[in-house]
């Protein structure tokens, strides 16, 4: 087989997405390229705009943030895949305007179904210091792009 024609198949079987479990999921930006670092205005976009998609499905959004370029959330939705390809798809147009022709985002994302001994609060301390490591800031209060819209639900899903 060619290998330029292969692609490796990166998401689990359909069923994994609809077991009621919380994801970890990182989308990056196309080539890695700093839409967030360069544009604050995008990056209060894009928190809109997935608090808003969050709403409007249902999703409990659990952490966030928004780097340079890429984006780490912690939710649970019941169709992960459709949850992602809807806030890509709502955050093309918005970044249309900051540069043209360019690309916002890397196809597919990463995902990371959280098993039962993984703590949300721990996966939600990883997310909220990921400034911190990149050196962007010295406490993860003091980042604009992060945050979590149903911090006071996480009692019930647990």
């Amino acid at each position: 087989m060619n290998q330029l024609n292969f692609r490796k198949h990166i998401r689990l079987a359909p069923d994994a997405y609809n077991k009621g479990n919380a994801f970890f999921i990182t989308i990056v930006t196309h080539e890695k390229y700093s839409w967030f670092g360069l544009h604050a205005e995008l990056a209060r976009i894009a928190v809109e705009y997935l608090c808003r998609t969050a709403d409007g499905r249902d999703t409990k959004l659990f952490a966030w943030c928004v780097m340079p370029d890429h984006i780490h959330m912690l939710l649970h939705d019941e169709n992960i895949i459709d949850f992602v390809r809807l806030y890509k798809g709502r955050m093309n147009p918005q970044a249309r305007p900051f540069e043209k022709g360019r690309l916002l985002w890397q196809r597919s994302f990463y995902d990371h179904g959280l098993r039962q001994d993984e703590a949300l609060n721990d996966i939600a301390m990883y997310i909220w210091q990921n400034p911190v490591r990149a050196g962007l800031v010295t406490n993860p209060s003091e980042y604009a792009w992060s945050g979590s819209a149903v911090w006071h639900e996480w009692a019930s899903f647990l």
